[in-house]
């Protein structure tokens, strides 16, 4: 009987991950049995690194015994619409919703054929890190956000016997050659670069947009479509300074919202006090319709008065948000002038704003491959800088106050 139960419970686990299996992009199939400590998947944009990740963990869970992986990135609430929200879409893809239990309100998947589960964290709470136990592999996205000393403490945390081999996954973009991701080098550790060219699923409106940008600047295209480690070089913003204590109280709340599907959409408080601008990234995230966007903006609290300022090029979308009662205005997207106009402001963000501290990092000059430089910024990674720079540029313009002058 025990035989015969256990033959069965292997034609249940063989008959999903077999699903997912055969999707695998061809380029990472040989990853499957790569068994190093340290699996560097990185490289540019498009190249379905975190795909590979989310199916070789998901096969590891479905065949192996004993597994509690964990899913890390640097605030915890953007595990939900990467990590978790992917993980969730390849179960779905695969049928295999059945054999799982999806908890949505503690970003855990656990197995319902042998009890492996997929656990989530952020490097923001350190006290809900600690209590984790039982680590057997680790999958890091977006590890270029993370600093050394944290990924320390997340190797320290995956020790102990194990039936299994122990993995940390990185999945990454090359944005800086400094970075300590390329700079410091371990002893059981394998890197594998890849690029939209590899990812025989991707489409070919983003194919474009990546070929573009070579038109754009030379060393973005580098950086995002051939995964090249690079430095990018006249950065418009000086990074804003990113503290964790904002103030109580505010002189006035606006937004900014930056329309988007296949890209992020990202809507942006903006917060100002004394004549300094404290940000706040309340959504940035991809696949929102407009009516799961107007959700959101309801489960926000968002009051029904405040200022919303929205990309002027989505006409019908900002006419859907008024109807549903949001006081949403077309922005003036002067872009240079917008640009010159924060250039002057005191800006300061938070640790938890994981896109607007990304994307100002790289949010550059457009440069030909001549040298010639341009006074428009490269049209990538840009939503949460549109959408800041509606906000503030737009506000005070439209009011016709003398512009801010605020030494940094």
């Amino acid at each position: 009987m025990d035989y015969s139960f256990s033959m069965f419970l292997e034609e249940r686990k063989n008959s999903g991950y077999k699903v997912i299996k055969r999707s695998i992009n061809p380029v990472y199939r040989k990853l499957l049995s790569n068994k190093k400590r340290y699996l560097h998947l990185f490289g540019g944009a498009g190249s379905g690194k975190s795909v590979f990740a989310a199916q070789k963990m998901i096969i590891r869970l479905m065949t192996e015994e004993k597994h509690r992986i964990l899913l890390i990135r640097k605030v915890a609430r953007t595990i939900r619409h990467s990590q978790f929200s992917l993980l969730k879409a390849l179960i779905f893809m695969g049928e295999l919703g059945e054999k799982f239990k999806i908890n949505e309100a503690d970003l855990r998947i656990t197995s319902l054929i042998n009890g492996n589960e997929f656990i989530s964290a952020g490097l923001d709470d350190r006290e809900k890190l600690k209590s984790i136990f039982g680590i057997t592999s680790i999958w890091v996205e977006e590890a270029t956000e993370l600093e050394y000393k944290d990924f320390s403490q997340l190797d320290l945390r995956l020790r102990g016997r194990s039936k299994n081999y122990k993995q940390i996954v990185l999945t990454y973009n090359p944005v800086n050659a400094h970075h300590w991701l390329n700079t410091k080098h371990f002893k059981d550790e394998f890197k594998f670069r890849t690029t939209f060219k590899d990812n025989k699923y991707i489409d070919e409106q983003y194919i474009s947009v990546l070929k573009n940008l070579k038109e754009q600047d030379e060393e973005y295209y580098n950086i995002y479509a051939l995964g090249e480690w690079g430095v990018l070089k006249n950065v418009i913003y000086r990074p804003f300074a990113v503290v964790n204590i904002f103030p109580a109280e505010y002189d006035e709340v606006i937004y900014g919202l930056d329309f988007g599907y296949n890209n992020q959409t990202a809507l942006m408080e903006v917060n100002i006090k004394d004549k300094i601008f404290y940000l706040n990234e309340l959504i940035y995230e991809c696949g929102l319709t407009n009516s799961d966007l107007i959700s959101r903006l309801k489960d926000l609290n968002i009051k029904r008065g405040s200022y919303i300022y929205c990309d002027s090029a989505e006409a019908n979308r900002i006419e859907e948000l008024k109807r549903a009662g949001f006081n949403v205005l077309q922005a003036d997207k002067s872009v240079k002038d917008g640009i010159d106009y924060l250039k002057t402001c005191k800006i300061i963000s938070n640790p938890d704003n994981t896109g607007i501290n990304k994307e100002v990092l790289s949010y550059c000059y457009k440069q030909d491959k001549d040298g010639k430089l341009f006074d428009e910024p490269v049209k990538f990674n840009d939503h949460a800088m549109d959408a800041i720079r509606y906000a503030i540029y737009t506000h005070f313009k439209k009011r016709k106050e003398p512009k801010i002058r605020i030494l940094q």
